[in-house]
C-alpha cells in the first residue's frame, strides 16, 4: 500500500511538473498530499517540512486564492486543490508550497542597490552643484570685487585733487589782502587740480555709461588719413615743447566706418601715453593703412617701455604700473580702459607690445565696415 502510495506521488508529481522546462532543478517548490481527514500522507520533495509544519500550510482556503503563509523569517505561497484523479489512492487533496525565501532575498538585494543608487545620486548631486554653483559664482565675485575696487580707486583719485584744492583754498582765505599776482601760484595748483579732477569725472563717467550700455555709437565714414594729420598737427606743439619727434606714416585714400569722435578719442589716448613716457630726442610714429577687409593702425614709441609684470593688467581701471610717476604726469590710470571699451564698441581688437627700455607699440583693428 505505501508503495502503491509513493508511486501516486511521483506519477501526480510528475504530471504537475510537466509544464515546466526543467522540474529537477526547481527546489523551492513542494508538493503536499493530503487524504479526506485533512491528514498530511506524504509530500516532494519526500521530508521537506515536518508535519506540524505541513499542517499550517491546510489552512489555506482550498482552490480559491494564493495564499501567503510566513513560518519564522521564512515566507511560502500556499495553493490547494482538490485531486480529480482519487482513485490513484486515498490522496484527496493536493497543495502547492513555494519557497519566497530567493525571491524575497533577491527584492531585498535590489531594494539595497536602489537604496545605494537613490543615497549616491543625492550625494553626487549636492557635491555637483555645490562645484557647479561655485563655478557659476565665480565670474559674479570678480565682478563683485572689479566694482568694489573700482569704487575704491576712484574714491581715492577723487581725495587727492579735493584735498589739494581744499589746503590751497585755505591757504588763500588765510590772506585776503593779498592780490591775486601775489597768490598765482597757489590759483594756478587749483586751477591744475579742478582739469584733473575734471578729466577723471568724464572718464568715469564714459565708463560708467558703457557698462550700462547707455553710450551708442555713430557709425559713418571716417576719412582716416585726414583725421590722423589733423591730430598730428594738435600735437606739433607738444612734442615741439619736449623735443619729440612725430611723424605719421599714412595709406591714402583711407576710410573707417565708425564713429569719428570715439576713433578720435581713442588716437588722443594711445598719443598722450606715448608722449608722457617718450624722454627727449625721442620719436613717435602713428602708421594706418589697409590689410585686406581691415584698418590697421599703431602707434610706436622708444620710449620707457613697459614690464613684462605689468602688460596683463595695462587694461584694467585705475592700474598704473609707475603709480609715481603717472600721478606726477597727470594720469588717472583709465584711458586704456576707455581704449579698449572703443575696441570693442568698433568691433575691433588692440594688442600692446613693449620692453622696458626699448619702447612701445599699440596696435590696432579695425574691420572696414560694420558687421
Amino acid at each position: 500500500m505505501a508503495q502503491n502510495r509513493i508511486a501516486g506521488f511521483r506519477e501526480l508529481s510528475n504530471m504537475l511538473r510537466s509544464d515546466q522546462p526543467d522540474p529537477e532543478q526547481d527546489e523551492t517548490t513542494t508538493y503536499l498530499f493530503w487524504d479526506g481527514e485533512g491528514k498530511l500522507i506524504g509530500q516532494l520533495p519526500e521530508q521537506s517540512f515536518s508535519t506540524d509544519t505541513a499542517l499550517l500550510f491546510k489552512a489555506a482556503p482550498m482552490g480559491e486564492t494564493i495564499m501567503t503563509v510566513t513560518i519564522g523569517k521564512h515566507g511560502f505561497r500556499v495553493f490547494e486543490f482538490p485531486n480529480v484523479r482519487q482513485n490513484r489512492g486515498s490522496i484527496v487533496t493536493i497543495g502547492i508550497v513555494r519557497s519566497l525565501d530567493d525571491a524575497n532575498s533577491t527584492l531585498r538585494t535590489l531594494l539595497w542597490d536602489i537604496c545605494s543608487v537613490i543615497i549616491a545620486g543625492v550625494i553626487i548631486s549636492i557635491l555637483a552643484g555645490r562645484f557647479l554653483a561655485g563655478r557659476a559664482l565665480i565670474p559674479i565675485r570678480n565682478s563683485w570685487d572689479k566694482q568694489q575696487r573700482f569704487v575704491a580707486d576712484a574714491s581715492h583719485e577723487l581725495r587727492t585733487p579735493n584735498a589739494v584744492i581744499h589746503a590751497q583754498t585755505e591757504m588763500l582765505l588765510r590772506q585776503p589782502d593779498h592780490t591775486i599776482e601775489q597768490e598765482s601760484a597757489h590759483i594756478a595748483l587749483i586751477l591744475k587740480e579742478s582739469k584733473r579732477m575734471n578729466k577723471l569725472l568724464d572718464d568715469l563717467l564714459t565708463l560708467a555709461r558703457s557698462d550700462s550700455n547707455q553710450l551708442l555709437i555713430h557709425r559713418a565714414a571716417v576719412p582716416l588719413g585726414s583725421l590722423i594729420r589733423e591730430i598730428v598737427e594738435q600735437f606739433r606743439l607738444l612734442t615741439s615743447i619736449r623735443d619729440v619727434d612725430l611723424s605719421a606714416e599714412l595709406q591714402e585714400p583711407l576710410t573707417l566706418w565708425g564713429d569719428e569722435g570715439r576713433i578720435r578719442q581713442l588716437l588722443f589716448i594711445l598719443l598722450d601715453n606715448a608722449l608722457k613716457y617718450t624722454a627727449s630726442s625721442g620719436r613717435i610714429v602713428i602708421t594706418a593703412r589697409s590689410e585686406g577687409q581691415l584698418v590697421y593702425i599703431s602707434v610706436t614709441d622708444n620710449g620707457k617701455g613697459i614690464a613684462d609684470e605689468d602688460l596683463p593688467y595695462l587694461f584694467e581701471r585705475f592700474y598704473r604700473g609707475d603709480k609715481a610717476r603717472s600721478r606726477a604726469e597727470g594720469g588717472t590710470g583709465l584711458g586704456l580702459s576707455i581704449a579698449q571699451w572703443i575696441m570693442n564698441a568698433h568691433d575691433g581688437s588692440i594688442r600692446i607690445d613693449s620692453k622696458l627700455g626699448e619702447g612701445t607699440k599699440v596696435e590696432l583693428l579695425f574691420p572696414r565696415r560694420a558687421r
